[in-house]
């Protein structure tokens, strides 16, 4: 199902077993929750996983799709973490109350990628490019990575992605120079701010409202 209306076919496709679940209260009867974007989803069990997996292979052979074995893998969250939508989710014991609570960060993978779109974007073949539109291009990359990844435990990763974009704007006025170096001593913060560069946050809103991984 792929191309730009594969989102939609798949919500009507997987409406069936969204409509399924509910009706035959799997989460009721076997603690199993399920979690479901678009065609990824991911199904969070006490027990039984093997007989819920079943089910849902069931259900989609009647609807003549198949799980994706190279992305599906069952995972005991106690122990290791996993990956969805962007996220890594992994269970943390909290050293202040021993509790067990979910951490939700950025995924590695996330990261690098948004490092990536900056870094091509401050290339020597954009020198030619006029600094707003750089500037521009930038500020549409940094806020949309921002608005969807600031969530939960994000602090470390927003102020990574914010410290690197700050360097390679450094670095691609230097290159404008014709200079060497990053320009750490040159242009400071302030300065890269007062040129239009959007300002990232480096902390995360805490809400009280039920979410998908709380």
């Amino acid at each position: 199902m792929g191309g730009v209306i594969s989102p939609l076919l798949a919500n009507i496709y997987l409406n069936i077993l969204d409509t399924l679940w509910k009706k035959e209260r799997i989460q009721e009867e076997y603690g199993a929750r399920l979690i479901r974007y678009a065609d990824d989803f991911v199904v969070l069990c006490r027990g039984n996983t093997e007989r819920v997996r079943q089910g849902i292979e069931r259900v989609l052979a009647h609807l003549g799709l198949s799980l994706n074995e190279q992305k599906t893998k069952m995972v005991d969250a106690r122990a290791e973490s996993f990956n969805f939508l962007g996220f890594t989710v992994k269970l943390k014991r909290s050293p202040r109350t021993g509790g067990v609570y979910s951490l939700v960060t950025p995924s590695r993978k996330a990261v690098q990628k948004v490092k990536t779109e900056i870094k091509r974007l401050t290339q020597e073949a954009y020198l030619i490019v006029p600094l707003q539109q750089v500037i521009k291009n930038l500020n549409s990359v940094a806020r949309g990575w921002q608005n969807y990844f600031r969530y939960r435990n994000c602090s470390r990763q927003l102020w990574n992605v914010k410290y690197y974009l700050e360097g390679r704007v450094r670095r691609h006025l230097m290159r404008k120079r014709r200079k060497s170096g990053w320009g750490y001593n040159i242009y400071t913060s302030d300065y890269l701010y007062k040129l239009g560069l959007y300002k990232m946050t480096t902390s995360a809103p805490w809400k009280t409202t039920a979410n998908a991984f709380g």
